[in-house]
């Protein structure tokens, strides 16, 4: 890898014309519910940090995923849906013999072709097994961070299927020496050692997969760096547990201020591609791993097919974006990033064997969506299934999820015991400040007023998808998935079966 970086530098160097590749680092939140952002009109948490990143660029209102973290991660990384690599159903656990295929070359191991010097911090959660399918042998030239789906935010230790462990790692070195730091400032100062001390000579991916703001290890779910400090801060949030959630998140916001502001003192932001999403909607209750987030209005919640599942927060910055201050609800899927981000850097997309869109032309115009529909899922094990067509969604059949967390959950964050919205807090954020930013207290009351759905859940019919049972929703004129439209699944059904047909399963 080192011999490819080299000739591609020697190069470079020898063309006149030769222009630097744009970098591109990627934040991804764990289990960030959809109104624990304040540009999504919530009051409640703040995040003057992300609402300045996302006011400056591109917010991607209709960005889907998949239900959990194993499975949205796979899809980033291959550009593939889930069911083609195995990976549709449940979270990977500790010690499971799963793994990416390696005949599916993963974003990192293309852009590593391509000349970047590749960077992981914080979460793999993609497989162990063995030592070739860990993220160092799979296009990352550095990670440090954990192999598992979630640790102590302080201990780093991980538990799960009755396995206990330490698990904090620098490539294959074990750690001991982080224990008693607070996670998410772990890796936010180590994403900055790895922007600080970056090569110019060749362009950087910077892959931030933070613990934030998923809940900790089993039994001490949520842990914030000073609860004193906590409680007063966010004192008008009664719930103890919604109040350390909140905690969570301001430290996820001041960790993507601290990173622009890196990128700014390192002199690469303006030749920078950021792009900031949650892998899934956030875990408001249920019996495993619930964090108390909030998905208002949307119906139902991490693990399920519902839009509080998988229509998740997510924004693009970059300062050559010829159009910025844009909400964008064009139809998006976490297997667009893939093709997406090589079509930025210049690559033609069209011979890559992806189910991703290559969006970039899109989004630099702001124009129409070349996607029209998300394959949410086939699952069949938990025997459910869903789809996404022109503004319709089927779910067939519920799985245990779906079925058993299908409700309205999480705060709305808009009632008078919140402290009203303050621009000038954006205005005057760290990473505001590092942009080149036309922002105006105006300019951002519109654009968030632009993103605030609303309360969409007034008119819910009672519905459910219990197993045997096929729901459409028109997520145009009901985002919130409050009326069944027993009529027109036929035409749903056809269409799920082309996907049937057409999709193969892992290896195929």
């Amino acid at each position: 890898m080192c011999l490819k970086k080299t000739v591609f530098f020697l190069i470079c160097v020898s063309l006149t014309n030769c222009t630097q590749k744009p970098n591109i680092v990627l934040i991804l939140a764990d289990d960030l519910g959809w109104n624990d952002v304040s540009y999504h009109g919530s009051n409640q948490i703040p995040t003057p940090n992300i609402d300045a990143l996302a006011y400056n660029g591109i917010i991607l209102d209709r960005f889907y995923t998949q239900p959990a973290c194993t499975p949205s991660r796979a899809a980033l990384l291959t550009g593939q849906y889930p069911i083609r690599t195995g990976f549709q159903g449940f979270v990977i656990h500790a010690g499971e013999n799963r793994y990416l295929p390696h005949d599916v070359k993963l974003l990192p191991e293309k852009l590593q072709d391509l000349g970047y010097n590749t960077n992981l911090i914080g979460k793999w959660h993609l497989g162990y097994a063995y030592r070739n399918v860990t993220p160092t042998y799979r296009g990352f030239d550095y990670h440090f961070g954990y192999w598992n789906g979630v640790i102590g935010y302080f201990d780093h230790i991980a538990e799960d299927e009755g396995l206990t462990g330490f698990d904090m790692r620098r490539n294959f070195d074990v750690m001991w020496s982080t224990q008693n730091q607070y996670a998410t400032e772990l890796f936010t100062t180590k994403a900055m050692e790895v922007i600080m001390n970056h090569n110019e000579t060749t362009p950087l991916f910077l892959l931030v997969s933070h613990l934030a703001p998923h809940a900790g290890k089993r039994g001490v779910v949520y842990e914030v760096p000073d609860e004193a400090a906590n409680n007063e801060k966010f004192w008008y949030i009664q719930d103890d547990n919604r109040r350390k959630y909140a905690g969570m998140v301001d430290e996820l916001d001041k960790s993507v201020g601290k990173i622009i502001q890196a990128l700014f003192e390192k002199g690469i932001l303006d030749n920078t591609i950021i792009l900031f999403m949650s892998d899934n909607g956030a875990q408001t209750v249920g019996p495993v791993q619930a964090n108390s987030g909030s998905n208002w209005p949307f119906r139902g919640m991490k693990f399920t097919a519902f839009e509080g599942g998988i229509r998740n927060v997510a924004f693009m910055y970059y300062s050559r974006l010829k159009q910025k201050n844009v909400v964008y609800d064009g139809l998006m899927h976490i297997t667009d990033v893939y093709p997406t981000l090589l079509g930025a850097i210049g690559e033609n997309t069209n011979d890559l064997k992806l189910d991703g869109i290559n969006q970039w032309n899109t989004l630099m115009q702001n124009g129409e969506s070349n996607r029209t529909e998300v394959l949410i899922n086939i699952d069949e094990v938990e025997n459910w299934s869903g789809i996404i067509f022109d503004g319709l969604k089927l779910i067939n059949g519920s799985g245990s999820f779906n079925q058993t967390l299908e409700g309205f959950y999480g705060d709305d964050g808009r009632n008078s015991s919140n402290p009203p919205y303050d621009p000038i807090k954006v205005l005057n954020s760290t990473a505001n400040k590092a942009l080149n930013s036309n922002l105006t207290e105006a300019l951002i009351l519109q654009l968030r007023n632009k993103t605030d759905i609303g309360n969409c859940r007034l008119d819910y019919d009672g519905n459910n998808c219990n197993e045997g049972k096929m729901c459409l929703f028109d997520l145009i004129n009901d985002p919130c998935e409050t009326t069944n439209y027993p009529r027109k699944i036929n035409h749903m059904i056809q269409i799920q079966i082309q996907f049937i047909l057409i999709i193969p399963g892992p290896h195929g």
